[in-house]
């Protein structure tokens, strides 16, 4: 686990958003990141696979000031694999 943000263990599917929804902490914040692009199935076997890149994509978008209006950071299935 990198310094700058921390992960809260697991993850939660949004079905409203048919999204995987990632909570983290930045300077004692708490923050939420979103996953879409694929089904609950393959977005929790991606987080499973991919959770230490996911990870490095939070911080760089963080990095990049990529928060929305709402302090939300979006990623699609095809950055984290791109990644």
């Amino acid at each position: 686990m990198n310094q700058a943000i921390q992960i809260l263990d697991g993850f939660t599917y949004i079905s409203a958003k048919e999204t995987l929804k990632i909570d983290f902490m930045e300077v004692g914040q708490l923050l939420a990141c979103y996953i879409c692009g694929a089904s609950e199935e393959e977005l929790a076997s991606l987080y499973k696979s991919k959770q230490f890149e996911i990870e490095e994509i939070i911080e760089l978008k963080l990095e990049q000031g990529k928060l929305n209006l709402d302090g939300e950071i979006w990623i699609t299935v095809e950055e984290i694999s791109a990644y």
